[in-house]
């Protein structure tokens, strides 16, 4: 790409949140290509999420102190300062337990607040991944269809190995599936 293209590339403020899944390791691969090309990144991560990843590994990719807590003593209201700040948000992976508050409108904790904060003025992205009996269950498709109703955009799930040794439905899509659609957004 030319000096000239790179400097019209237009770069991005990308909020990626993460929910307790074994997935959160694929996440990573993200932050670092966001960053790669340029884009800030700040991390949102649940208390399960930190089960799965470390703390100092989100903050090494992104360049940026991860965010846990709605009241986390460095940060002023987190959510409405995330949702001045971002142009995209990309909840990745998403656990049925995430989907489901979400859909339900609850704001218990610092994703759900931000996504009560953020009105569909900018693009809410969400990529499930979990067993394919939770993805299945109607109360998480239902909770899927209410999102997409509300404006996110759900990404499809993938099929085969699942971290619980079962063969199905409810892998995150690829990496590199999910970089695609961003370009078409971060272009």
């Amino acid at each position: 790409m030319s000096k000239s293209n790179e400097a019209k590339k237009k770069q991005a403020n990308v909020v990626l949140m993460l929910t307790g899944s074994i997935a959160c390791y694929k996440s990573c691969e993200l932050i670092s290509r966001l960053v790669k090309e340029g884009h800030s990144v700040r991390c949102v991560a649940t208390e399960a999420a930190l089960q799965f990843i470390g703390a100092a590994t989100l903050e090494a990719l992104s360049g940026n102190p991860l965010q846990v807590g709605m009241f986390d003593a460095k940060m002023n209201i987190d959510h409405v300062s995330l949702n001045k700040w971002a142009d995209l948000f990309l909840v990745c992976p998403a656990t049925a337990n995430t989907i489901n508050k979400l859909a339900a409108g609850l704001a218990e904790d610092l994703i759900g607040a931000t996504f009560l904060a953020n009105n569909f003025k900018k693009p809410f992205w969400i990529a499930p991944a979990m067993n394919e009996g939770m993805y299945l269950h109607p109360v998480t498709s239902r909770s899927i269809g209410l999102l997409r109703e509300l404006g996110c955009f759900i990404f499809e799930v993938g099929e085969g190995r699942l971290a619980c040794g079962d063969v199905g439905k409810g892998k995150l899509l690829e990496i590199d599936l999910i970089w695609e659609k961003m370009q078409e957004v971060l272009r």
